[in-house]
């Protein structure tokens, strides 16, 4: 059998031999696992003959001979070296075994689902799904919407501009608004509207009630002789019960209603011994009640002395009629007098709907007429008072008055101090969602000549969160009447979406500074 026929080296021929060779393959320290098959070994650098004729071929690399580890020392390192082989393996001289790369070469791979591994991911796993689930579920308390309130400004109603009545001056005005029209604040003789100045003088200082009479006043054949010496002078008078009395409260009829100057009189001097007495009570007590447009000498007004200017005199019919028995008494249309029969009240425009009062005044053919009307604007009763001064005749200071109430009432008339949709706030949040609140009606009151109302609004946010729903009330008060609309969201309010509450977990817990 020639080498070349030898049967291929068995794993336990090889065991057997490194057993045999240990000693020598302890000196080894590595064993070289890719020759180059291309350069013949040097036949003076084999270190064993045996090894050719085996078919092995021996490690390139031959380390320094010392101490090695006792692993695997049974293992021959030159026999598990892969052989050498040519190129070629059709020319071998021996029989060639390939050898593949050594088992030990690559560390074998962990597996990852060991304990070391599987335990940390599940419980890092479980803290970042607690924390997700958490933060995505939190409620909203701790982050919940804000209102930030816008001012609103009121819208100014319309100036008046007035068509002033001529001849004369003249103006007008609305009870519980200050503003007053005047065409004129030129004084001029106000004649028996002065009779109003008396009646609140007399009563100030002999106060009634409505339903008292007061005391009593006699009468003489000497006083209705009187009488008929004021009438000589052309003068307005009533007769008086001769023999008989009037009261308090009769006497301020005829002098209010009849215009009796004789009455005027009667009443003022039980009070004032002279007529300068009377004048300097009269004029302290108007500079007492911030009328010093109006002047008084005597107390019937048959004087050009007693004067006004028209704007004054609006604010004299305030005061008269706010003193319930002087309102109820220029109120009526005649009455009945002891001595004077049956009186008819001077002022004809009583006969035209809403209006309570308050005296006429005639001085040569120079006609005044001080009135008050009441007017229904809306569910709201509006008083309204017109002075004129020198109108040419009595049918003349009527149509004055008619045309001033008419012009004042038509700008009276309500409309929007804040309109629908007029942002009156905002919603914001931490993530975003800003909404406005908006007024959800017109808020109408009543104003006069520019004025403006004043806006209050509240506001209660609580749940709501949906387009249209109420959170806040908006009071509107005008100097006359007053509303309240609610407020409303223009949008939804969103809620944060999972990123921002992924992403903000301190400000959803309250923990944010």
């Amino acid at each position: 059998m020639t080498v070349e026929d030898a049967p291929p080296t068995t794993r336990r021929s090889l065991r057997q031999r490194g057993g045999s060779s240990a000693p020598e393959s302890a000196q080894t320290a590595d064993v070289t696992t890719e020759p180059d098959v291309t350069t013949e070994p040097d036949a003076a650098t084999e270190p064993d003959a045996t090894a050719e004729r085996e078919g092995t071929v021996a490690p390139t690399d031959t380390p320094a001979a010392g101490p090695t580890t006792a692993a695997l020392a049974w293992v021959d390192a030159a026999t598990l070296a892969r052989t050498a082989a040519p190129v070629d393996l059709s020319s071998a001289t021996t029989s060639y075994t390939s050898v593949g790369a050594d088992l030990l070469a690559k560390r074998p791979r962990r597996s990852l689902w060991r304990p070391g591994v599987v335990w940390p991911t599940a419980a890092a796993a479980l803290v970042v799904g607690a924390y997700a689930a958490t933060t995505l579920l939190w409620p909203l308390h701790a982050v919940a919407p804000t209102v930030t309130p816008i001012e609103v400004a009121p819208i100014a109603s319309t100036p008046l501009e007035m068509s002033w009545p001529e001849p004369g001056s003249s103006a007008v005005s609305v009870a519980g608004i200050s503003s007053t029209l005047a065409s004129s604040d030129a004084v001029a003789p106000m004649a028996s509207i002065t009779k109003v100045v008396a009646a609140l003088l007399v009563l100030d200082r002999m106060p009634l009630a409505v339903g008292e009479s007061g005391p009593d006043y006699s009468f003489s054949a000497a006083d209705s002789a009187e009488y008929w010496e004021y009438r000589y002078r052309d003068e307005s008078a009533l007769d008086v019960p001769v023999g008989g009395t009037l009261t308090e409260y009769q006497m301020l009829q005829g002098m209010l209603i009849g215009s009796a100057n004789n009455y005027a009189d009667r009443l003022a001097s039980r009070i004032w011994a002279s007529d300068a007495l009377f004048a300097d009570a009269a004029n302290t007590w108007l500079a007492q009640h911030g009328l010093d447009g109006i002047t008084v000498v005597e107390p019937t007004g048959i004087d050009p002395g007693n004067t006004a200017d028209p704007a004054s005199l609006l604010a004299l019919a305030s005061r008269a009629l706010a003193d319930p028995v002087i309102a109820e008494i220029v109120a009526t249309r005649s009455v009945d007098l002891p001595g004077a029969g049956l009186v008819e009240n001077t002022n004809t425009l009583l006969a035209d709907e809403g209006v309570v009062g308050v005296k006429t005044g005639t001085l040569d053919e120079s006609w005044n007429l001080l009135s008050a009307e009441d007017v229904a604007i809306g569910d709201t009763t509006v008083r309204l008072y017109a002075s004129v001064l020198g109108e040419v005749d009595a049918e003349g200071r009527d149509d004055a008055s008619r045309s001033m109430y008419e012009q004042a009432v038509a700008n009276l008339q309500p409309e929007p101090s804040v309109t629908a949709g007029t942002v009156a706030g905002a919603v914001t949040t931490l993530w975003g969602s800003d909404v406005d609140i908006v007024v959800s009606d017109d808020a109408s009151v009543i104003l006069w000549d520019g004025g403006s109302a004043t806006v209050d609004a509240s506001y209660d946010l609580d749940d709501a969160r949906s387009d249209g729903e109420v959170v806040g009330t908006m009071s509107v008060d005008g100097p006359l009447d007053a509303t309240t609309v609610t407020l409303e969201l223009a949008d939804d309010i969103e809620d944060p979406d999972p990123w921002w509450r992924l992403t903000h977990p301190l400000d959803l817990f309250g923990l944010a500074g």
